[in-house]
């Protein structure tokens, strides 16, 4: 069960009562607002918000205003426009084992709320420290796997990378049209990729100065692009956003980008300095895993329906969506034609 409060000014509170009549557990008066408590099915929540014309507004406006009618991002006293959201450990109440048993045989279509998804990414927009000092740290740990030729370490390395937080925020907000936050989100993958291909080098240099390096077979793996490896990205990307939208946790399901991204990306800077003929087939093979996980994460989300309630903005991110595919297929191909030719 999930656990639904809504405060609302009093002028719109008969609205809103009207719209969650069925399932209206308690309301209580303070000062100028009027406050809902609801008790509904999880499987109820997010057709709640759609049925209530949850449009997915632009920022600033809120994600959640759908829930309240005549929502007004200019309200003198913001702090009684309010919905939470939570999941109480239990419930003891005739009232709502009634509506449990009451929408217990319908026969609805389980998914989550495009706000929950969006509200779980927004900290993957961003520039953060942290993240980018993990992904530095996973770089190294998987610099020292490759030359040891230890896979165990170099999954040890995978476990750490953070490389699913941009891809999966790009493949969501692209999903719902957001033109400027997709861009954000490839500008932070390409930095991160970038920054991990700069510190292999460097990190493979100052070791060159003091010991040889050899080039192992680990190593030697990653220098070899091939088209399967595209349909293979493809498929991770599709099989992560599925395993995420069933709530397999980040840590779990970010091993499969890491394993396709983390380890190629270190191979070229590492080729850079001891193997420049090789650099090239290493970058094209970090290349085609990012293409094939953008590709395969966009087609999970349209899979899984993620995407605006406003139907004009659907109609805008369907035409996103489409031309971000035909570029990402053209790019595709290319890549395919260049690795037959290095």
């Amino acid at each position: 069960m999930k656990k639904v409060i809504i405060e609302v000014p009093k002028e719109r509170s008969e609205k809103t009562r009207e719209q969650v009549k069925d399932v209206l557990y308690s309301v209580s008066e303070r000062g100028g607002a009027v406050r809902f408590i609801l008790y509904i099915p999880d499987d109820m929540l997010d057709e709640l918000i759609h049925q209530t014309n949850g449009a997915l507004p632009k920022h600033p406006r809120p994600l959640w205003t759908g829930l309240i009618p005549d929502y007004d991002a200019a309200e003198p006293d913001d702090r009684i426009t309010l919905i939470e959201v939570s999941s109480p450990d239990f419930v003891i109440s005739p009232f709502v084992d009634r509506i449990r048993e009451q929408f217990s045989a319908r026969k609805t279509e389980s998914r989550t709320p495009i706000e929950k998804i969006l509200a779980s990414t927004e900290s993957r927009t961003e520039f953060d420290r942290t993240t980018f000092i993990l992904a530095a740290i996973a770089g190294l740990v998987a610099l020292i796997g490759l030359f040891l030729n230890n896979v165990g370490i170099i999954i040890g390395a995978m476990l750490l990378s953070p490389l699913l937080g941009p891809i999966y925020a790009l493949a969501v907000y692209t999903a719902i049209g957001d033109v400027r936050t997709t861009v954000r989100c490839v500008e932070l993958l390409g930095l991160m990729v970038f920054m991990l291909v700069g510190i292999a080098a460097l990190a493979t240099f100052a070791l060159s100065l003091v010991t040889p390096l050899p080039i192992t077979p680990e190593i030697l793996a990653r220098q070899d692009p091939n088209a399967v490896f595209i349909l293979m990205a493809l498929l991770l990307g599709f099989a992560t956003m599925t395993a995420l939208s069933e709530g397999i946790p980040e840590g779990i399901a970010g091993v499969a980008i890491a394993a396709a991204l983390l380890p190629p990306a270190i191979v070229t800077g590492i080729s850079l300095v001891l193997s420049p003929a090789g650099a090239a087939k290493a970058a094209v093979l970090t290349l085609q895993n990012i293409v094939g996980l953008i590709a395969g994460s966009i087609a999970g989300a349209v899979f899984l329906h993620i995407g605006p309630r406003d139907i004009l903005a659907q109609g805008f991110s369907q035409q996103l969506i489409y031309q971000i595919l035909w570029f990402l297929t053209i790019l595709i191909a290319f890549l395919v034609i260049v690795s037959f030719l290095i």
